[in-house]
């Protein structure tokens, strides 16, 4: 089990790959650490202010031929696989590749999920075999717990059940979105998810107007205090996961999207996109990887080009601040930090991270 002092997400997380941060710095090709691909976009819910709905009416899925060929790029030189979506669980080889991707080479694999299947014995079968973490995102809290949301606690209490009984290292996570309208109610929905058995809770904030140029975090004023009474009231053990970075009012600043070479998103739609925040908008499409998948790809010119033109002042979701900016804007210091000290600059000591090729 995972130190509940470990941290999951912070910005120097990207910095314990620091061989491959010095490359990147160096001009040299380097692989990833982590690659984020949506395995569908057809989802078994549909969740109000979702940001990808509009994205799912084509209901593409990406099918194991392609799976395969980019697993053989990748998983021998990425360590890193999170998959997502729509509903992941939903696909009918769902099984077949999360295998395929430790086959391959995949050291972590990260599963991001709903929870609507997650009592299916096939599922659960591949969780527990393959998987290093399932993080299921929970929904329906906010007014009164909706049946939806006490089945879900079920199904996690039914997933710790079998891997307590079958010694697996699959751990569980639930992932809770923060708003200020919300802050009466993290104490219960924490508590429920604990006390079904999860591993680790993480909050994050809820993000708004995805259907503008510029979406942004929803207003999180209180949130930190209202988790923090969560925490306080919480067992000793408690793994309780916030990604103080995230919640910061201080800009994020970077000349180009390093991010991007660290972390890559592809959809459903077999397209690499500059980051999970902004898949499915061709603004932010770097390489439609169905017309071009070979070996270099990510050295592709159009593909680097791209990358190099997005700055923290062009880059439309650049105030979500997930990922790929907050990473941006870490290696950008470290960068401004060697230029001025005419060496390679980086941290003396880092946090202890959960997943640590997971980014």
């Amino acid at each position: 089990m995972q130190n509940p002092k470990a941290r999951i997400f912070a910005p120097s997380k990207v910095a314990v790959h620091q061989e491959r941060i010095e490359a990147y710095l160096r001009g040299e090709k380097m692989y990833p650490v982590t690659v984020e691909l949506d395995l569908t976009q057809r989802c078994t819910r549909s969740c109000p202010a979702c940001p990808y709905a509009a994205a799912r009416s084509a209901g593409l899925t990406l099918e194991l031929p392609f799976l395969d060929r980019l697993f053989s790029i990748l998983g021998k030189n990425t360590p890193g696989l999170v998959l997502s979506g729509g509903e992941p669980t939903s696909v009918p080889h769902f099984s077949r590749t999360i295998a395929l991707a430790k086959e391959k080479g995949f050291r972590e694999v990260a599963v991001i999920t709903n929870g609507s299947l997650l009592h299916l014995p096939e599922v659960q079968d591949s969780l527990l075999d393959h998987a290093t973490s399932v993080r299921v995102s929970l929904y329906d809290w906010q007014d009164g717990d909706s049946a939806y949301f006490s089945e879900t606690l079920a199904k996690i209490r039914n997933l710790r059940n079998r891997i307590e009984k079958e010694g697996s290292n699959l751990e569980i996570g639930a992932s809770i979105l923060t708003r200020s309208e919300w802050n009466h109610k993290y104490l219960h929905v924490g508590t429920a998810a604990l006390n079904a058995g999860v591993h680790w809770v993480y909050f994050h904030p809820f993000c708004i107007d995805w259907d503008k140029k510029r979406p942004m975090q929803a207003g999180q004023t209180g949130v930190l205090a209202a988790v923090g009474e969560f925490q306080k009231q919480a067992p000793p053990n408690a793994n309780i996961q916030v990604p103080l970075e995230r919640y910061s009012a201080a800009p994020l600043r970077f000349s180009r999207l390093h991010g991007g070479h660290f972390l890559i998103q592809i959809g459903a739609d077999g397209c690499n996109y500059a980051g999970p925040e902004c898949k499915y908008e061709q603004d932010y499409l770097l390489l439609d990887l169905n017309e071009y998948l070979e070996d270099d790809f990510l050295w592709h010119p159009d593909r680097l080009a791209k990358l190099a033109g997005i700055t923290s002042e062009n880059y439309s979701p650049v105030g979500t601040k997930h990922r790929p900016p907050i990473f941006s804007d870490y290696i950008e210091k470290v960068m401004d930090s060697t230029i001025q000290n005419k060496r390679s600059v980086m941290p003396e000591k880092l946090p202890e991270f959960s997943y640590p090729e997971i980014i």
